[in-house]
């Protein structure tokens, strides 16, 4: 089988889209799928794929309109290929003029794309993201506290975690509250390629708030030191339907407070040290729930399904149905 894998390869940008597309490509490889990776922004190499004498060609996008018009274009020059969106942070207008423009299959998350999809006449499969489970996975205490020797972190204080684009959509003022409750220490994660608001970076300092703006090779070190991964992100434009630090943290087996965000109440229940909270006090009353320390965590085991090895095996499956 040939895949022509069309998406952000380009650059090393730390982003949610561009981390699937190349990990997608990876396993794929991995599992002895040729593999033509095209890079979206690069015209020039469509003829690649007809070089290449693809049978899939599967782009890895939000997708926007403009993508939408690309996949057609390119599904119409090649059209021996079946071609796949995989919609993982999706950005279109409900109208079904776009139905105009459909591949022969979107791969969709949350069950809200899924109804927009298939409003617009677009054939629909729900595929998520996926995690690598070897990587992150839990550690024991003795570790843990190597490790917060490690990165200069408090031994005493109850460490509260996020990854996030530092900027206002993602709701991170909640993140002064929470610094400045007994015994809470908050870190948030920032990519040091990416622009960020310098004022919202500014009030969580000012705050007491931990502000990493740096590339960790080991990210799976600064999920295991803390205690607890919190995601208040409810605006949709804000983060991919299926956050990867969400899984990441899950698969560390730390308890999650998470809103209700894209495709994570669709993949998973509440319960067993992940809670969905719906209003800001919610998110108090999870972590004091949480600090507690009278429920068993069992994250993990929830996130499990979701390896990239399972993931990737439906992936080949909806590959060799769309063939035959």
């Amino acid at each position: 089988m040939r895949v022509s894998l069309v998406g952000h390869f380009a650059d090393s940008l730390d982003e949610g889209v561009r981390k699937v597309g190349k990990r997608m490509a990876k396993e794929l490889e991995s599992r002895g799928v040729e593999v033509k990776k095209i890079n979206i922004a690069s015209v020039t190499h469509w003829k690649e794929i007809r070089n290449f004498r693809s049978d899939i060609i599967h782009f890895i996008l939000s997708p926007t309109l403009s993508g939408l018009m690309i996949t057609k274009f390119v599904s119409l020059l090649y059209p021996k290929a079946k071609t796949i969106i995989s919609a993982i942070h999706p950005a279109i207008p409900n109208w079904k003029a776009l139905k105009l423009f459909s591949p022969n299959l979107v791969l969709v998350q949350s069950e809200e794309s899924e109804r927009l999809f298939r409003s617009i006449g677009f054939q629909t499969e729900s595929l998520p993201n996926g995690v690598d489970i070897n990587k992150f996975k839990p550690i024991d205490i003795k570790t843990k506290e190597r490790l917060r020797d490690k990165y200069g972190v408090s031994h005493d204080k109850f460490l509260i975690l996020h990854l996030a684009s530092l900027k206002k959509e993602r709701n991170l003022d909640i993140f002064k509250e929470i610094q400045q409750r007994e015994g809470n220490q908050v870190i948030i994660v920032g990519r040091e390629n990416e622009s960020i608001d310098k004022q919202v970076a500014s009030e969580l300092q000012e705050a007491g708030c931990t502000v990493w703006i740096k590339h960790f090779p080991n990210i799976e070190e600064i999920y295991n030191l803390s205690d607890c991964y919190m995601f208040p992100v409810i605006n949709k434009k804000a983060c991919i339907e299926m956050p990867l630090s969400v899984l990441e943290a899950m698969a560390c087996n730390l308890p999650v407070i998470t809103t209700k965000f894209g495709a994570l109440p669709r993949m998973f229940g509440d319960g067993d040290g992940l809670f969905f909270v719906e209003k800001e006090e919610d998110f108090y009353k999870g972590l004091e729930e949480v600090k507690n320390g009278a429920m068993e965590i069992k994250t993990r085991d929830k996130v499990l399904l979701y390896s990239w090895e399972d993931i990737m095996e439906r992936l080949e499956r909806i590959y060799n149905e769309l063939l035959h």
